[in-house]
């Protein structure tokens, strides 16, 4: 009895971590695109996510997005002087969401 309990109990433990990463490293990569000004991750970020919903994502995954921001642009910019985008939150909800306040 005791053994199902304890397994239960690790299977959401992992589970809850894995579900953390995945999503995690989604909401990282579709942020990071739209911080580089991608404009096909602009669209599809207003088409798909509310300004609270992404606000919400991003206070979850805010270590997950630095993370991919390093990988992503910070490694490259070091390692191949490629030109790196600037890791601004603000600026990103801005461009995303302030037109549809105005309205």
């Amino acid at each position: 009895m005791f053994y199902n309990i304890e397994f239960s109990f690790w299977y959401l433990f992992y589970g809850s971590i894995l579900t953390y990463l995945v999503w995690g490293f989604i909401v990282s990569f579709e942020v990071n695109l739209a911080m580089s000004g991608s404009p096909l991750a602009k669209e599809w970020i207003r088409k798909h996510h509310t300004y609270k919903q992404l606000y919400g994502e991003v206070k979850v995954f805010y270590p997950m997005i630095w993370i991919g921001y390093f990988f992503l642009e910070l490694l490259p910019h070091l390692v191949w002087k490629a030109p790196l985008a600037e890791f601004d939150m603000d600026r990103l909800f801005h461009e995303l969401f302030d037109d549809r306040r105005r309205k």
